[in-house]
Parts: structure tokens; C-alpha cells; sequence
């Protein structure tokens, strides 16, 4: 699989959210979903083919019209709370294409499950993106390198630096 891993009423919103926008400039980015006597809902929308993302309208559109849909489906027992947003810089990454477009720079995971050498939370240059995998790269002198399945990525996104660098 060249996704991470979701929870099946995860990946349950994920496809009725794809189908709702396949007609449509935008793509669902991810949904994060924590079901309870308060549910939550959240999904992250971009433009399909835009770099610029949708705008603060767009997203507003896209709310009221994916809450009904989500609503029939019944993915919660009760009551629930719908956020739609764009991904800003807290750029969801959760399918290989959007990983592929990270190669070579900062990113950041959070895992299902701990890995010996480096934990559950880690930070490291995305180096290779492969069939159900990545590669994460962490040091500059004694560099060494993590295969990572991405069944057991729960969480990923680009690390920004915006470290200003003095000239001499």
C-alpha cells in the first residue's frame, strides 16, 4: 500500500470525500478523525492542480458541502464536528506522490509503533520513496539511514526552516 495507515472509519471518509471531489479542482490531503462523546472530524483540502490552495471561500464552500455527505453516512453514533481546512505549511503528507515531491528535504513522522534506533517520533531527510516504503536519512557525519513502512507512519509533514543566515 502507498498510503499510511488510517483507521478503517478514516479510510472510510477518505474515499467518500475522493469520490464527492473527483469532478472538482480539489483533492482531500488527509482526515484525521477522534470519535467519542465528542466527535471530531477534520479534513485537509488542496487544489488539485494548484500550488496557491484553495482559498478561505473555497474552504467554506467545501464544508457545507461535504458535512451533509458525511453526515448520511453515519461515521460517528451522535454528534460530531466538521473542520475543513487547507494544509498551509503543516502540509499533510500521506499518499507516495506527495512524499515523492518532498525528496531531499526535512520531514517529520510520527509512527504507530516504535522503532528500535529511533522511536516513534522522528525527524530526517526524505531520501527515497519505494513500493510501501521510505527512506529517512537523520545526521550529517555519521549519517544512517531508516526504512520505514508506511503502514506504520500515523503521521507526516515537511519540516520548514526558516533559520536566517548570517553573511560574512
Amino acid at each position: 500500500m502507498n498510503s499510511i495507515r488510517k483507521s478503517d472509519v478514516e479510510m472510510r471518509i477518505l474515499e467518500v470525500c475522493e469520490r464527492e471531489l473527483k469532478e472538482t479542482p480539489y483533492r482531500i490531503l488527509d482526515v484525521d478523525a477522534r470519535l467519542g462523546a465528542s466527535s471530531l472530524i477534520r479534513l485537509f483540502i488542496d487544489k488539485a492542480d494548484n500550488e496557491s490552495g484553495p482559498t478561505l471561500d473555497e474552504v467554506a464552500e467545501l464544508s457545507r458541502k461535504l458535512d451533509p455527505i458525511i453526515e448520511a453516512e453515519r461515521f460517528t453514533e451522535g454528534a460530531y464536528h466538521l473542520e475543513v481546512s487547507s494544509p498551509g505549511l503543516d502540509r499533510r503528507l500521506r499518499v507516495a506522490p506527495d512524499f515523492e515531491k518532498e525528496i531531499g528535504r526535512e520531514i517529520s513522522l510520527n509512527l504507530h509503533e516504535s522503532m528500535p534506533g529511533i522511536g516513534a517520533n522522528i525527524k530526517g531527510e526524505l531520501v527515497k520513496v519505494d513500493l510501501g516504503r521510505i527512506n529517512i536519512a537523520q545526521g550529517k557525519k555519521n549519517r544512517k539511514e531508516f526504512e520505514i513502512p508506511f503502514q506504520n507512519i500515523k503521521r507526516a509533514n515537511r519540516v520548514w526552516d526558516f533559520e536566517v543566515r548570517k553573511s560574512k
